[in-house]
C-alpha cells in the first residue's frame, strides 16, 4: 500500500513528465554546443571587426610628397647680406634694375654656384657686359642652429675705356680712370624664431683709383657708386618672415669712415653723404622662383638716379 504512489503513476502524470523531457532535451542541446563553440568563436575574428582591423595589417603606403620649404630653408633662404651660401649644386640666377649697391649698381645679371662645404662663387655678367669686371666668393664656415658666420670678398675692375655706356661728358671722364674695389665682408646672422632673423654685416672695402683723372675726383660713375671709396661699416639687418613664402627686410648702411682714394690726397666724407637705408618685400612665386622690390634712401641712390628715394626690382631662380 505504501509503495503504490511510487511505483504506479497515473497517465496524467506520464503526459506531465514526457512534455518536460521533451523541452528539456532541445535546451540542454543548445547550451552544450554554446559550451563548445564559445572559444573558438573567442579566438576567431569576428565579421564585424574585420573591416577596423585590415588597415593595421595592410602593407604601409608610399608617403605622400614633401611640402615647399620656406624662405628659411637652406635652398630658399637669401644669400644677400647674410651668412649664407648656396648648396651643394645649386645655381642662382639674379636680373635686377637700379639697383645701388657696388656689385649691383645700375643693372645686374648674376650667376652664381654652390660648390659645397658652403662655398659659393658668382659673377655679374651685365657689368662685363658694359666693360667692367665683377667677380665675387662665399663661405658659410660656421654652421650651427643658433648662429651662423660668413665671409665674401669680391674684385670689381673698372677700365675707363672700356665703359661704353655713359654719356659723352661721363664717359670722357672715366676714360681717364681705372679702379680696383676689393670688399671684404664678416656676417653674423641669427634666425631667432620662425618669423624673425637678425645678421650683422661687418665690411671694409678697399679702393684704388688709377690713371690720368685719379687726381681730383670728378662726377663720374665710380664716384657715383662708391666705387673709388675706401669704407668701414656695419649693416644690421632684420627680417620678418610673415609666411612660408614672403618676408620683410630692413636694413642701413652705417659708415664708421669713408675715405676717396684719390692720388693726390685723400678724401674724407661725412656720415651723412655715405649712409643709406633700405626697405624690401621678397616673396616666392613658384618653387625656385623669387621676386625681389626694395626702396632705398639715401645720398648714393641720389647721385645714381637723381632721388634720394629710389625702387629696384629683382628677379631670383634656383635651379
Amino acid at each position: 500500500m505504501l509503495r503504490e504512489p511510487l511505483t504506479v503513476s497515473s497517465p496524467l502524470r506520464r503526459a506531465r513528465h514526457g512534455g518536460a523531457e521533451r523541452r528539456l532535451l532541445p535546451s540542454l542541446a543548445l547550451g552544450l554546443w554554446a559550451f563548445g563553440t564559445g572559444p573558438a568563436a573567442a579566438q576567431s575574428p569576428a565579421p564585424a571587426q574585420s573591416p577596423v582591423s585590415a588597415p593595421s595589417l595592410a602593407p604601409a603606403q608610399s608617403p605622400a610628397p614633401a611640402p615647399v620649404g620656406d624662405l628659411q630653408s637652406p635652398e630658399q633662404r637669401d644669400t644677400r647680406y647674410s651668412a649664407y651660401s648656396l648648396p651643394l649644386g645649386v645655381w642662382g640666377l639674379d636680373v635686377s634694375a637700379l639697383g645701388i649697391g657696388g656689385g649691383d649698381a645700375f643693372a645686374k645679371l648674376g650667376v652664381a654656384l654652390g660648390f659645397g662645404s658652403g662655398i659659393e662663387a658668382s659673377m655679374n655678367l651685365a657689368h662685363v657686359g658694359v666693360g667692367l669686371l665683377n667677380l665675387s666668393g662665399a663661405w658659410h664656415f660656421l654652421d650651427t642652429r643658433y648662429f651662423d658666420l660668413g665671409f665674401r670678398v669680391g674684385v670689381w675692375y673698372g677700365h675707363g675705356e672700356w665703359f661704353w655706356t655713359a654719356e659723352y661728358l661721363r664717359e670722357r671722364i672715366a676714360s681717364q680712370i681705372d679702379v680696383l674695389n676689393v670688399p671684404l665682408a664678416l656676417t653674423g646672422s641669427v634666425p631667432l624664431t620662425r618669423q624673425v632673423q637678425l645678421d650683422l654685416v661687418m665690411q671694409y672695402t678697399y679702393a684704388q683709383v688709377f690713371g690720368a683723372g685719379s687726381s681730383t675726383r670728378e662726377h663720374s660713375f665710380f664716384g657715383d657708386a662708391e666705387l673709388d671709396t675706401l669704407q668701414f661699416f656695419f649693416r644690421p639687418v632684420v627680417r620678418w618672415f610673415i609666411s612660408d613664402s614672403t618676408a620683410l627686410g630692413l636694413l642701413a648702411k652705417l659708415p664708421v669712415s669713408s675715405t676717396v682714394a684719390l692720388r693726390s690726397q685723400p678724401l674724407e666724407l661725412p656720415f651723412s653723404d655715405t649712409w643709406s637705408f633700405e626697405a624690401g618685400l621678397r616673396s616666392r612665386f613658384v618653387p625656385g622662383l623669387f621676386g625681389n622690390v626694395r626702396l632705398y634712401y639715401g645720398a648714393v641712390a641720389h647721385a645714381l638716379y637723381g632721388a634720394h628715394l629710389y625702387p629696384s626690382f629683382e628677379l631670383e631662380l634656383r635651379l
